[in-house]
C-alpha cells in the first residue's frame, strides 16, 4: 500500500469503522461482513438479510489488500464468529492492481482467517461487482473472478458468491440503473440483487 493509503485508514477509514462498530448491536457471535463500501453503505444488511446476527465491518475506500493487512488488528476482539463474507477488489484494480494482485491479496486474507479461527469457520467470497465507473476494466474484474473462483475450488469451507453476472444486462454490461451518480455505489436496486443471490445460495 502507499503512504497516502495507510495515511487514509490511520486517520478516516479505521476510525469511521470503530465507529460504526460501536453503533451496532452487541453480538456474542457474529456473522462478519468485511469489506469496502459497498458493504459499509448496506445500512439496512441485518433487515435485508432477516438476519440479526450481522456485524457489518465494511470500511471506506477498503482494498482487498488493506482487508487482508488489517485483518489481525480489526479481528482482535471477534473471539468466535459464525462465518465471514467478504467484499472487497474495485478500490485495488481501479488504482491499476492486476487480477494476480487480487489472487494474491485473497489468499492472504484466506490464510490469516484459517490462522486464526482454522478450518470449520466458513468463510463466503463475494465476486467483484460489475460497475460503469469500472467498465475499461471490465476484463480484468471478470479475470479477477475467475482467477479466485478457480482457487476457491481447492480451499475447504468457502462458498463463492457471484453477483457479478447477476448484475449485468443482456448484453453483458454493467446497469447504470443499479447505481448512484457515481457509478460505483449501488442503489436499492443493486443491493436487491445482492439480497436475492445470498439468500439463493443458502449460506445464512
Amino acid at each position: 500500500m502507499t503512504a497516502e493509503e495507510f495515511q487514509f485508514y490511520k486517520e478516516e477509514g479505521l476510525p469511521e469503522l470503530a465507529e460504526n462498530i460501536d453503533k451496532q448491536p452487541k453480538i456474542e457471535q457474529p456473522i462478519v461482513f468485511y469489506g469496502s463500501s459497498s458493504f459499509r453503505l448496506w445500512s439496512k444488511v441485518r433487515e435485508d438479510l432477516q438476519c440479526d446476527q450481522i456485524l457489518n465491518m465494511g470500511f471506506g475506500g477498503s482494498t482487498l489488500e488493506a482487508c487482508a493487512y488489517y485483518f489481525e488488528e480489526l479481528f482482535e476482539q471477534i473471539k468466535t464468529p459464525q462465518k465471514v463474507f467478504i467484499y472487497a477488489g474495485d478500490n485495488d484494480l481501479g488504482g491499476g492492481k492486476q487480477a494476480e494482485d487480487i489472487l494474491s491479496y485473497y489468499n492472504d486474507l484466506y490464510s490469516k482467517i484459517r490462522s486464526r479461527y482454522g478450518n470449520e469457520l466458513p468463510i463466503m467470497y463475494l465476486s467483484i461487482k460489475p460497475s460503469p465507473s469500472k467498465d475499461h476494466i471490465q476484463g480484468e474484474i471478470e479475470k479477477s473472478n475467475d482467477l479466485v473462483k478457480e482457487k476457491i475450488v481447492e480451499h475447504e469451507n468457502v462458498t463463492y458468491i457471484d453477483i457479478y453476472h447477476p448484475m449485468l444486462d443482456a448484453e453483458g454490461k454493467s446497469r447504470p440503473d443499479l447505481f448512484e451518480e457515481d457509478m460505483l455505489h449501488m442503489r436499492p436496486e443493486g443491493y436487491q440483487i445482492w439480497i436475492d443471490t445470498i439468500q439463493e445460495s443458502k449460506v445464512l
